[in-house]
């Protein structure tokens, strides 16, 4: 019997970041389908994600950017969406993303959003280095399926906001980062993550907590 064609691995700006994270950890996700403990996960952003997005689309139709965005970015919502985009490397690998919104510039160029919901001010904390990958892949995948990015993406930020009338709603503050695009980064990062996979498994990162938590209980047992 002909041997089967082994499937195609698509990586994510997820992907990418856990590849820096702890390259073996990495690695056993796709080799020996051993994943990190998920822990505890709130659902609550995902339940924040949803609504803005209706939020969102109720402004595209006619061409309008959400209040709560204009004045801030430049461009129309992207109409009709798309959300999902593929590039094939090659016949093992491929990457693909999911963009939370897109602009597109008067002169035709396209910006990726990314919402994030935040705990407090991001303006007084640093921004997490992965938030950069994904808007660094986003354009990426965009430039390879035509859509040529403007070189620039935005973060918008949803954060509690203090308030003594709770009782008539919820307050939520909205901050917009701009942030410089390199579609080449991510693809540096993706060869980079490929490689790692082509190769035998690599030794952990010394402050990867996974590898640390397994170390340390093997040494309990001994």
């Amino acid at each position: 019997m002909p041997q089967e064609k082994p499937k195609k691995i698509w990586l994510s700006p997820t992907g990418l970041g856990n590849s820096k994270r702890c390259p073996r950890c990495f690695w056993l996700r796709y080799h020996k389908k051993i994943y990190q403990p998920e822990g505890i996960v709130s659902r609550l952003a995902n339940r924040f994600d949803g609504v803005i997005k209706r939020y969102f689309d109720l402004y595209r139709p006619a061409g309008e950017l959400p209040p709560m965005i204009e004045g801030q970015v430049e461009g129309k919502l992207q109409h009709p969406f798309q959300e999902t985009y593929f590039y094939s490397y090659n016949e093992k690998y491929g990457f693909l993303g999911k963009l939370d919104e897109c602009l597109i510039t008067d002169k035709g160029k396209y910006t990726p959003i990314d919402h994030k919901t935040s705990s407090s001010d991001p303006n007084v904390k640093p921004m997490i280095p992965a938030y950069q990958t994904q808007l660094d892949s986003y354009a990426f995948l965009l430039d390879k399926n035509n859509r040529p990015s403007s070189g620039i993406g935005h973060l918008i930020y949803f954060y509690p906001s203090e308030g003594k009338n709770l009782h008539q709603g919820f307050p939520m503050e909205i901050t917009v980062k701009t942030l410089k695009t390199n579609p080449r980064s991510a693809f540096t990062e993706l060869l980079k993550a490929i490689k790692i996979l082509e190769g035998k498994m690599p030794k952990s990162s010394k402050d990867c907590p996974f590898c640390n938590w397994h170390s340390d209980m093997k040494k309990l047992a001994k």
